[in-house]
C-alpha cells in the first residue's frame, strides 16, 4: 500500500524531550502541533515530559490529539520503584492519556525476569484505562535473542504498546529490531493484540515507508492505525510537510 503524508503524521507521537525544555518552549511546541492539526496534519499524540502534563493536557483539550508522558525516571529507570510510580501517578492526575516508562534493563541484565515482569505490572495497575508504553531500549539490547525476550516479559507485564528507544543514550529503531518485536506481537495475538511505537531516527517519508512496509509484512494492513502503531519522532511531520 501507498501511505500518504498525511496518513503517516496521523501516526506520530509529536516528541519534545530536550533537556532544555520550558514552560515557553512547550508552550511554542505545541501551538506548533495545533497549527499542524488546521492545516490537516494532526498527529495521533504529544510526547513531553511530566512536569509539563498539566500545561499540555489545558492547551489540547479542545482538539482529539492525546498526550503522552515520559515518566518512571525516563531514560534509564532507575530508582526506587516507588518514587517511579510516584512520578507516573502525577502525570495521569494531571491528564496525561499515555504513559511511556522503560524496561528495568538492570534487572533484565541480571536474569531477575519475574522483578522485570512485576514492575511492569505495578506501572499498568495505576492505569487500567490509559496506555501503557515500555521502552526496551533496543539499541541497548542489540542482539534479536534479547530484544524478544524484553518484548515477552513486557507483554506478559501488561503492556498496551512495547516502544523500540528512548532516542537518549543508546541508538534508536532499526528495521531488524521492529521485526522482532512485530514477530512477538503477532504470536501473542490471541493474548489480546499490542502496540509498537518505532522511536528513534525515523525522520523521513522514505524512513517510515520502510518501517510501515516491516510491519505490514508480520501484522497486516489493519494494525497500521493510530489504535496500533506509533512513531516516535521531532522532525518528522515538520519534514513531511516541507519537503
Amino acid at each position: 500500500m501507498t501511505w500518504t503524508k498525511k496518513q503517516i503524521c496521523g501516526l506520530v507521537d509529536l516528541t519534545s524531550l530536550n533537556s532544555f525544555d520550558s514552560k515557553n518552549s512547550v508552550t511554542s511546541f505545541l501551538d506548533t502541533a495545533l497549527e499542524y492539526q488546521k492545516q490537516g496534519f494532526q498527529v495521533a499524540a504529544i510526547c513531553l515530559f511530566p512536569n509539563f502534563t498539566e500545561l499540555a493536557a489545558k492547551k489540547l483539550k479542545s482538539s482529539s490529539i492525546q498526550l503522552a508522558v515520559v515518566a518512571g525516571n525516563f531514560p534509564n529507570s532507575q530508582g526506587d520503584l516507588s518514587t517511579k510510580l510516584k512520578e507516573c501517578q502525577l502525570a495521569l492526575n494531571h491528564g496525561a492519556d499515555e504513559i511511556d516508562i522503560v524496561l528495568n534493563l538492570g534487572e533484565f541484565d541480571d536474569g531477575n525476569y519475574d522483578a522485570v515482569i512485576s514492575e511492569v505490572k505495578a506501572f499498568k495497575a495505576l492505569m487500567p484505562n490509559k496506555q501503557l508504553k515500555v521502552i526496551l531500549e533496543t539499541g541497548y539490547l542489540k542482539s534479536p535473542e534479547r530484544i524478544r525476550k524484553a518484548s515477552e516479559l513486557a507483554i506478559e507485564g501488561g503492556a498496551d504498546f512495547i516502544k523500540t528507544s528512548t532516542g537518549k543514550e543508546f541508538p534508536g529503531a532499526t528495521i531488524e529490531a521492529v521485526e522482532v518485536m512485530a514477530k512477538v506481537i503477532a504470536e501473542n495475538k490471541e493474548q489480546g493484540l499490542v502496540g509498537l511505537k518505532i522511536s528513534g531516527g525515523v525522520r523521513s517519508y522514505d524512513d517510515a515507508i520502510e518501517y510501515l512496509n516491516c510491519v505490514e509484512k508480520h501484522l497486516g494492513l489493519s494494525f497500521i492505525t493510530p489504535e496500533y502503531l506509533r512513531i516516535g519522532a521531532s522532525s518528522l511531520v515538520s519534514n513531511l510537510i516541507n519537503d
